[in-house]
C-alpha cells in the first residue's frame, strides 16, 4: 500500500490552499454560456457569494453538456438552452427551472460563406443552396435544433451534411474554409461574422422563433440541490431578477441613475458593461482589463437578445404559468414542441413527462402532467430582498481568479503538459498528472483535444521481462474533469505494455468532479490515458483557485491484487457505490455468482464496466439471470462471447435496455470458455442498473426456434438479437416450394410484442446453392416498419453480400402514388406510406458473406409497428430467358414471384409489361379474337353514330334554350358596335406624342443606424444604400407604422401646434377658462408621433431610436425613393388606330364631364347600370375584346394623364354605340359565368321591380339578417384603436342587379385562375376553394351622404371613392376591421350627426404591399405583365395572410351588400 505519510503530506497541501475557506462554507459551481446577458454582473463582482457560500461560474460551451454536469451533479445551478432543456427534461433529468434568461432573438443564427468571384466559390443565398453543403454546430443546442427544424421545413434532411463541432472548432473551420455555414453564437458568431473572411447572415433564431419554433435560454437546479438549500436559491434567482430588471430600466421609478449602469464605458464604478464583458475570457485581452472595444461589442449583443422582466417572469405567460393559472405557459408549450421534433428527429426515445400537458378535468391540476408539475417555478423571485444600490460603485469589479483564457491569436488553451506516450520514471513513490507542478490544479486547466498516455511499470519490470511479481498502486488525489472528457485506467498482462496494447483491461473509467474513486492495482504495468474533447473548459471567480485536472500518486508494491467478486471494486475490494473497470469471475456448472452495478440508489453517468465470466470445464454457456432498469435506447446490458482483453477479441450476442424483471439469458462462450457481460450507460440520464447472477451450462443449444419471433441459444429472446439463425423448415408461405430452394424464415419478434427500437439484427446465410442467381423475400405479412422520407431512414430490412450492399427495402413516407415509383414498391401510397410488394426477388453475384439485416432506429414516434415476416428462397435463373413474362414460358406467378417447373422460384418476371408471345399459334388465337371485335364495334359504331345524331339535336334544342333563358336573366347588356373614345383633352391630338409623365411615386423606406462592426450580420436586401453609411431598413410592418406617423406628424402642422400652444398660455393664465371653452381645441397629442414595438420606440420628430429598457439612441433616417411607373417612350404594345374609324364624343352632357367616362373597343360587351333620357349611360364592361386597343384610346384620350377620369372598364358612354348582343356574344359570356342561373340575384333579395335600379330594402332589427350584419359590424370595433360607443341607426339591404351580375362575372374571371376552367364546369369544392381563397365577405368601407347614391347605383368608381388615401395605392379602401373605416374621415357625418358605412363582398384575388401614390398595382407575372389585383396595407400585428386594408382598382370588384347607419359617443 501507499505509505500513509505520504499520503498525509498530500492531503495537508490540499488543505492549506483552502486554508481561508470555512468547513461550513457550501461549494456552488454555476454554469454560463458566453453570450452577452445583464446576469453575468453577478458572477463577475461575487454578487452570489455569502458566508455560508460561494459560487464559481464556469463558461459553457454547448447546453447538452450542461444538461449532463447538472444531472451528475459537476454543475448545481447552470444556463442551458430551450432545446438541451427539453432533452433533458424528455429523458427524466431531475431539474427545475427558476429563471427565464432570455429569448434568443438575433443572438444567434445560421451563418453562411458569400460568393467569391476569385475562387469561384459559389456562395450560399437561400436555403436550399445548403444541399450538399457542410453546416458546423454544436450537437444538442439550440441552434442544432433550429438547424433540424430549417431542414424539416425545407425538406432537405438527409442532404445537407451536419457537423458536430465546438464553438472552438467552429472559428477554426470557418478559417479553413472547411465548412460551408456554422450555426453559433457569442464569440463563434463574433467572429463568423466581422472575421478575416467575414460571413452573411442567412436565418437568425428571431426568424425561427416567428416560424413556430421559439428557443430561450434558462437556469435550472438540480432538485436535490433546491430542496437542501433553498433560501440560497431564491437569493441567487433574485439577484438575476434584479439585473435583468435594472437593464430594462424597470427599477428607474426608484432609482433615477439606473441608466448609467448599462452605459458602454470603461469605468466600472459607474457601468456594470465591464463586469459583464470579462466574463467572456476574450482571448488576447487581459484579465480584469476588458478592452472597450468588446465593451461597446457586448453592450450592442445585450439588444440583440429579449428579456423578461421580474414581473413578466411571474405571469402566467411564463414562469407563474401551470397549476395557479389553470393553463400552461409558453414554456411549457416550448418543450413539448421540442420534444416533439426531437422525437420525430429520433434524438430522444420517448417524450417522458414532457408527454402530457394537462389533465382531462381542471387544467394543470394534476401533477403528474407537464403544465401541472412544478418543473417550472418563480416561487424564489422576490424583489422586496435586495438593491442593487447596496453594491454599486463597491469592488471587486471582477474575477479574483480564472483559468481558460486564451493568449492572442489562440482558439483554446490549456496548462496540460502531457504527450501520446510518457514513461514515467520508475521511482518507488511519485506523483504526477497532466499538469505543470507537483500536485497542483490551483489556477489551471486542462487543455483540449488531448490524447495522453502514461505507462507506469512495477519496479521489477523491465521491458523484455516475461512475467513481473510486484504490482502497481495508482491513487487519484484529485480529479477535476469535466463530462465529456474521460480518465481511463488499464493493465496490461502481456509484456508490451502500451497503448496500442490489444489486451489491455480497462481498470475504470473516470470522469466527474471530485468522484469518489479506489485505489487501483495491477500487478507489473498499469496504464492511464486522458482524453479530452474539443470544448475548452474553464472556470471564473473560483475563491479557491481550484483549477481543473487530475493529480495522481503511484508506488510499487508486492502486494497482489485481491480477486474481487463481480459487486466489489479497487485494490482492497473495497469500493462498492457503483461498479468500476473489469471483474473476473470463474464459475462451475452448479456455482451461481452475483453481479451488480452498485449500490448506488441510481447508476452514475458514463460508466463502463466490463464482467469477464470463465466456464470451467465443458460448459459452452453462461446462465445470466438478470433484472434490469437502464435508460432505453441509451445505457445497455451488452452480451458477448469472448473477452475484450484476448487476443481474439469478442463477438457480440444480445444487447439489454430499458426495463425487466427477472430474465434468464444464454450466452455463448468462446472456445476458451469465456464470456463477458458489459454495462455502457452515456452521459445523461439515471435508471436504478442491473442485478443478476451467473453461472454455466452445458450441451447442445436449440439452432432453430418453433415459435416465430424468438431467438437466442434456447429461443429465450421474444425478438431477433445481434446474431440470429434463419429458420429453416419454419417456412409460412413457401411449404410448397422445392425444399433445396428454401433458406428459411425471418421473424423480427414474436405476435404480442412490437419491433425493438435501435436494433442490428443479423441473419447469417446457414446454406449455398450453386446454380442460385438471388434471393426472394416473400412476405407472409405486410412489411410493417416506421414509415419515412427517403432521406431519412432509420428502419429497413437490408441484404448484404459480398462485401457489399445488394438491396435495401423500406417503408417510405408518402402523400400520392407518385412518391411510391421504386421497383419493389406497389406504386400506391396507403395511409401515409407505399405499400411493398409480397414478393421482392434481389440478384446477388457473390453469396460469400450472405446475410440480412433489420436495423431499427431510436423511436419509432410513439407507435408500435409489427416489424417483419418473410420467407427467404434461391431463385434460378429464368429458362426461357431474362426477358420472357413468366406465364409466357412454363411458370406462373404466384404472390408476385415466378414459380417455374417443380416449383423451384425463377427469375422471370411477372410485371404486365414483361409479357410477350413466343409461338405463331399464340399469335393466332390472339388475332382471331381480335377480328371478330373490329366486326362488333363497327357495328355498334353505327348504331351508336346514329343515336349520337339524334342526341346532338335535342342539345342544340336545349342550348338554344338555356342560351335564350340567359339572355333574358342579363340586365342591360350591350355590345359596342364601334371603337368609341370621349372628346380629348386637347383637341388637336397628336397620335405619336409621348406619354404625360403623371407625378411620381414615392416608396418610403425607413432604416435605422447600425454599428459599423455589425452591418455584415445583416443580409444585403436589409441594407439601404452604401454598405459603409449602416443604414439597415426596418420590416414592412414597423415600415407602414413610422410612415403613418410621420404622414401624422406632417399633417399636425406649425399652425396647430402655435394654436394649442397659445391655447395652453391662456388656461395657465386662467383657470376658468377651461370651462367656458368646450370647443377649445385639444392639446396636440404627441404620442401618435412615436411608434413602439419590441422594446423600442421611434420618434418621427427628432428621427430617434431607442431602447426602452437603457436609453441607448441610434438615428433614423426616412429615405424616398422616386419611382417613374410609366416609361417616357411608346409602349412595345401600343396599336396604330385609324381616328376615321373611332367614333369621338362631342357632346357630353355638362353635369357628366367631372364623371368617370369609357371608352369602347368593337365587340366590347358592356352592362347598364344606369341609363340617362338623352342617349347617355353607366356601365362596366363584362367582356375586352382587346384591353391594348382599350389602353390605346385612353391615351388617346388623355393624353397619357393617369390622374384623368377616362376608364377602360368603367363609366359613361353613348348608348347609340352599343346595340343587343348576339347569339354567339352571349354565348362568349355565358361561358364566363357557367349555368343559366349564374347571374340571378341572391335567393334571400327581395322581388326586383327594376333591374336597372337601386332598392333599398329596410332590414327590421328582428330579422336575424339584422343581426348578423350588426354582430359583424360591431364585432370589429375595438379597443384600443376605436374607443367609441356606437349606435346602429337603422341596415337597409342594397339590390342592384346589373351591379351584381357585373361583380359575379368578375368574381368568375378571377377565380378561374384558381379553378382553371371556365363556365362553372368545376366541382363545388373546387369553386368553394377558389372563392375561400379570393372573395371577402365582411369588408368595409366608409363613405358620406354625397357619394353613397352613386356607389350604390353605379358601384366603386375610383374617381369618387377613393379621395381620403393613397397611402397604398389610389383605389378603393376597404377595411378587415369596422374600426378603421368608421373614423369620421372616412364615414363622414351628415348634419345629424349620422355616419355611414358599407359591409360589402370584395373578390381580392392575388395581392401585393401597396405603394403610395400608385395608380396600378405591382406586376404578378412578368412574363404576361399580368397585374396583382389588388393592393393591401398592413397595420400593427398584421401578417401578408390576414392584412388589415384591401385597396381595388376595378370597379366591379365589389358589391356593397349593406349599408349601415350609426352614431358614435
Amino acid at each position: 500500500m501507499i505509505s500513509c505519510h505520504y499520503l498525509l503530506f498530500y492531503s495537508c497541501l490540499l488543505l492549506i490552499v483552502g486554508h481561508h475557506v470555512a468547513n461550513a462554507v457550501i461549494r456552488v459551481n454555476y454554469g454560463y454560456f458566453a453570450e452577452a446577458s445583464p446576469i453575468r454582473v453577478a458572477c463577475a463582482r461575487g454578487w452570489f457569494n455569502t458566508e455560508d457560500y460561494q459560487v464559481t461560474c464556469y463558461p459553457q460551451t454547448s447546453g447538452l453538456f450542461v444538461a449532463a454536469r447538472l444531472d451528475s451533479g459537476s454543475l448545481h445551478l447552470a444556463e442551458l438552452g430551450s432545446t438541451p432543456l427539453a432533452q433533458a427534461l424528455a429523458r427524466g433529468v431531475d431539474i427545475r427551472v427558476v429563471y427565464i434568461d432570455q429569448y434568443k432573438g438575433e443572438s444567434q443564427g445560421i451563418y453562411v460563406r458569400p460568393s467569391d468571384d476569385e475562387s469561384g466559390y459559389k456562395g450560399i443565398e437561400n436555403p436550399f443552396d445548403l444541399i450538399g453543403k457542410k453546416v458546423g454546430v454544436p450537437f444538442g443546442s439550440t441552434m442544432h435544433y433550429h438547424v433540424l427544424f430549417l431542414l424539416d421545413i425545407f425538406d432537405m434532411t438527409g442532404e445537407v451534411d451536419v457537423l458536430n463541432l465546438s464553438p472552438t472548432e467552429i472559428i477554426k473551420a470557418w478559417d479553413d474554409k472547411t465548412i460551408d455555414a456554422a450555426a453559433c453564437w457569442g464569440n463563434a458568431r463574433e467572429h463568423v461574422l466581422g472575421g478575416d473572411n467575414p460571413g452573411n447572415v442567412l436565418v437568425t433564431a428571431g426568424v425561427l422563433t416567428d416560424w413556430g419554433r421559439g428557443t430561450f435560454n434558462a437556469v435550472a437546479v438540480g432538485r436535490d440541490f433546491m430542496n437542501i438549500n433553498a433560501e440560497f436559491v431564491e437569493r441567487f434567482v433574485t439577484i438575476l431578477g434584479l439585473l435583468t430588471d435594472s437593464f430594462m430600466d424597470n427599477l428607474g421609478e426608484f432609482d433615477a441613475e439606473n441608466a448609467k449602469r448599462w452605459i458602454p464605458t470603461d469605468d466600472p464604478f459607474v457601468s456594470y458593461i465591464p463586469s459583464m464583458a470579462d466574463t467572456f475570457m476574450k482571448s488576447g485581452e487581459e484579465a480584469r482589463n476588458p478592452s472597450i472595444e468588446s465593451i461597446s461589442n457586448e453592450r450592442r449583443a445585450l439588444d440583440l437578445f429579449i428579456q423578461l422582466s421580474t414581473e413578466d417572469q411571474l405571469s402566467c405567460d411564463h414562469l407563474g404559468g401551470g397549476k395557479a393559472c389553470g393553463r400552461p405557459s409558453h414554456q411549457h408549450i416550448a418543450m413539448q414542441k421540442t420534444a416533439e421534433f426531437l422525437m420525430d428527429q429520433n434524438v430522444i426515445h420517448s417524450m417522458g413527462q414532457l408527454s402530457v400537458m394537462g389533465d382531462s378535468g381542471i387544467a394543470c391540476s394534476a401533477p403528474n402532467t407537464l403544465c401541472g408539475s412544478d418543473i417550472f417555478t418563480g416561487s424564489g423571485l422576490n424583489h422586496d430582498l435586495y438593491s442593487l444600490d447596496s453594491w454599486d460603485g463597491q469592488a471587486p469589479f471582477y474575477a479574483l481568479n480564472e483559468t481558460g483564457r486564451a493568449g492572442e491569436g489562440e482558439m483554446s488553451t490549456g496548462d496540460s503538459i502531457c504527450s501520446k506516450t510518457t514513461l514515467v520514471a520508475k521511482q518507488r513513490i511519485q506523483y504526477f498528472g497532466d499538469l505543470q507542478g507537483e500536485n497542483s490544479l490551483m489556477g489551471q486547466s486542462y487543455s483540449d483535444n488531448l490524447d495522453c498516455w502514461w505507462t507506469i511499470r512495477s519496479s521489477d519490470c523491465i521491458e523484455s521481462s516475461s512475467f513481473c511479481s510486484r504490482s502497481v498502486e495508482l491513487s487519484f488525489l484529485q480529479v477535476r474533469i469535466w463530462s465529456g472528457d474521460y480518465i481511463r485506467v488499464y493493465s496490461d498482462p502481456s509484456i508490451e505494455c502500451d497503448s496500442d496494447s490489444s489486451t489491455k483491461v480497462l481498470l475504470g473509467q473516470i470522469t466527474g468532479l471530485d468522484p469518489d474513486l479506489p485505489v487501483f492495482r495491477a500487478r507489473g504495468c498499469i496504464l492511464v490515458h486522458f482524453e479530452t474533447d474539443a470544448n475548452q473548459e474553464g472556470s471564473y471567480n473560483d475563491m479557491q483557485n481550484q483549477g481543473d485536472g487530475f493529480a495522481a500518486i503511484f508506488a510499487d508494491s508486492s502486494i497482489v491484487e485481491p480477486e474481487c467478486n463481480g459487486e466489489q471494486w479497487g485494490a482492497d475490494c473495497s469500493f462498492t457505490k457503483h461498479c468500476l473497470g473489469t471483474s473476473h469471475i470463474d464459475i462451475g456448472r452448479d456455482y451461481q455468482h452475483s453481479i451488480s452495478s452498485g449500490t448506488s440508489r441510481t447508476y452514475p453517468n458514463d460508466l463502463d464496466c466490463i464482467w469477464e465470466v470463465k466456464a470451467k470445464g465443458d460448459q459452452s454457456y453462461v446462465v445470466l439471470d438478470v433484472e434490469y432498469d437502464l435508460e432505453p435506447t441509451y445505457d445497455y446490458v451488452q452480451l458477448f462471447s469472448g473477452t475484450f482483453g484476448s487476443t481474439s477479441g469478442v463477438t457480440p450476442h444480445a444487447f439489454l435496455s430499458a426495463e425487466s424483471t427477472k430474465e434468464r439469458y444464454y450466452i455463448p462462450t468462446d472456445k476458451f470458455g469465456f464470456a463477458t457481460i458489459r454495462l455502457v450507460t452515456d452521459n445523461l440520464g439515471q435508471r436504478s442498473g442491473f442485478a443478476a447472477s451467473v453461472s454455466a451450462g452445458g450441451g447442445a443449444a436449440t439452432k432453430f426456434c418453433s415459435t416465430p419471433g424468438t431467438s437466442g441459444l434456447f429461443c429465450e429472446f421474444p425478438h431477433c438479437i445481434v446474431k440470429n439463425f434463419i429458420e429453416r423448415g419454419m417456412v409460412a408461405s413457401s411449404s410448397d416450394v422445392d425444399p433445396e430452394y428454401q433458406i428459411g424464415r425471418v421473424v423480427s419478434q414474436i405476435k404480442s410484442h412490437s419491433v425493438p427500437a435501435n436494433i442490428d439484427c443479423t441473419w447469417p446465410f446457414d446454406k449455398t446453392l450453386g446454380e442460385a442467381q438471388g434471393i426472394r423475400l416473400r412476405f407472409n405479412s405486410p412489411l410493417d416498419l416506421e414509415p419515412q422520407p427517403v432521406s431519412a431512414v432509420g428502419d429497413k430490412v437490408v441484404v448484404r453480400a459480398g462485401g457489399k450492399v445488394a438491396a435495401e427495402v423500406y417503408v417510405e413516407k408518402c402523400t400520392t402514388d407518385d412518391v411510391c415509383s421504386y421497383s419493389w414498391q406497389t406504386g400506391k401510397c396507403e395511409n401515409g406510406a407505399c405499400t411493398v410488394h409480397q414478393s421482392l426477388d434481389v440478384e446477388i453475384d457473390d453469396f460469400a458473406g450472405a446475410e440480412l439485416h433489420l436495423l431499427t432506429d431510436r423511436t419509432d414516434g410513439g407507435n408500435e409497428y409489427n416489424g417483419v415476416d418473410f420467407d427467404v428462397l434461391f431463385i434460378s435463373s429464368c429458362p426461357s430467358g431474362p426477358e420472357v413474362h413468366c406465364e409466357a414460358g412454363s411458370g406462373k406467378c404466384v404472390d408476385g414471384g415466378c414459380m417455374c417447373n417443380d416449383n423451384i422460384p425463377c427469375a422471370c418476371p411477372c410485371d404486365a409489361a414483361g409479357l410477350v408471345s413466343t409461338t405463331n399459334a399464340a399469335l393466332l388465337w390472339v388475332l382471331i379474337p381480335i377480328v371478330f371485335i373490329f366486326i362488333s364495334i363497327f357495328v355498334w359504331y353505327r348504331r351508336r353514330k346514329i343515336r349520337k345524331s339524334r342526341a346532338q339535336k335535342a342539345t342544340i334544342q336545349e342550348k338554344e334554350e338555356q342560351l335564350e333563358a340567359f339572355r333574358n336573366s342579363v340586365v342591360g347588356m350591350r355590345t359596342a358596335i364601334t371603337h368609341y373614345m370621349p372628346t380629348p383633352s386637347i383637341s388637336d391630338a397628336d397620335d405619336d406624342a409621348p406619354l404625360a409623365v403623371p407625378p411620381p411615386l414615392e416608396k418610403i423606406q425607413w432604416c435605422w443606424k447600425e454599428t459599423p462592426s455589425f452591418v455584415s450580420a445583416h443580409g444585403p436586401d436589409m441594407i439601404v444604400g452604401n454598405p459603409a453609411d449602416c443604414w439597415i431598413k426596418y420590416d414592412r410592418y414597423l415600415n407602414t407604422m413610422l410612415e403613418d406617423a410621420f404622414q401624422a406628424y406632417t399633417n399636425s402642422g406649425s399652425k396647430k401646434t402655435s394654436i394649442n400652444e397659445s391655447f395652453k398660455k391662456l388656461t395657465s393664465m386662467n383657470e376658468s377658462f377651461k370651462k367656458l371653452t368646450p370647443f377649445s381645441p385639444a392639446p396636440l397629442d404627441e404620442s401618435k408621433f412615436i411608434v413602439c414595438s419590441d422594446g423600442y420606440k421611434v420618434d418621427v420628430r427628432d428621427m430617434k431610436q431607442t431602447k426602452e429598457a437603457t436609453g441607448f439612441e441610434r438615428d433614423v433616417q426616412r429615405v424616398v425613393e422616386v419611382v417613374d411607373p410609366v416609361p417616357q417612350q411608346v409602349p412595345k404594345d401600343r396599336k396604330e388606330i385609324d381616328l376615321s374609324e373611332v367614333e369621338v364624343g362631342n357632346s357630353l352632357p355638362d353635369e357628366l364631364i367631372s364623371e368617370p367616362q369609357m371608352v369602347l373597343v368593337k365587340g366590347d360587351v358592356v352592362q347598364i347600370s344606369s341609363q340617362r333620357p338623352d342617349g347617355w349611360a353607366f356601365g362596366t364592361k363584362l367582356h375586352h375584346n382587346d384591353e391594348v386597343t382599350a389602353r390605346e384610346l385612353v391615351r388617346l384620350t388623355s393624353k397619357g394623364s393617369l390622374d384623368s377620369n377616362i376608364f377602360t372598364d368603367t363609366g359613361w358612354f353613348p348608348l347609340d354605340t352599343t346595340e343587343i348582343p348576339t347569339g354567339e356574344e352571349l354565348a362568349l359570356l355565358q361561358t364566363k359565368v357557367g349555368g343559366t342561373d349564374a347571374l340571378q340575384a341572391p335567393s334571400y333579395w327581395d322581388d326586383i321591380a327594376d333591374p336597372t335600379i337601386v332598392q333599398l330594402h329596410e332590414l327590421k332589427r328582428s330579422d336575424k339578417e339584422y343581426d348578423s350584419v350588426t354582430k359583424a359590424f360591431l364585432s370589429t370595433l375595438k379597443l384600443p384603436r376605436f374607443s367609441k360607443k356606437v349606435k346602429v341607426i337603422g341596415i337597409q339591404r342594397i339590390q342592384n342587379l346589373a351591379m351584381w351580375q357585373s361583380y359575379v362575372v368578375k368574381r368568375q374571371t378571377i377565380c378561374y385562375r384558381e379553378t382553371g376552367s371556365q363556365g362553372g364546369t368545376d366541382s363545388p369544392e373546387v369553386m368553394k376553394r377558389a372563392l375561400d381563397r379570393f372573395e371577402r365577405h365582411w369588408l368595409w368601407h366608409g363613405t358620406n351622404n354625397d357619394v353613397m347614391d352613386k356607389i350604390m347605383q353605379q358601384g366603386f368608381n375610383r374617381s369618387f371613392c377613393g379621395k381620403n388615401a393613397t397611402v397604398y395605392g389610389k383605389g378603393v379602401y376597404f377595411a378587415r376591421d369596422a374600426e378603421y373605416s368608421a373614423y369620421p374621415t372616412y364615414a363622414v357625418p351628415d348634419d345629424n350627426n349620422v355616419q355611414y358605412m358599407m359591409a360589402c363582398r370584395v373578390i381580392v384575388g392575388e395581392y401585393c404591399p401597396g405603394v403610395r401614390n400608385a395608380f396600378t398595382p405591382d406586376i404578378r407575372d412578368p412574363s404576361t405583365q399580368a397585374l396583382y389585383d389588388t393592393t393591401v396595407g398592413l397595420l400593427s400585428n398584421d401578417t401578408m395572410t390576414d392584412p388589415s386594408i384591401y385597396v381595388t382598382y376595378h370597379d366591379a370588384q365589389a358589391y356593397p351588400e349593406y349599408l349601415i347607419k350609426f352614431k358614435t359617443s
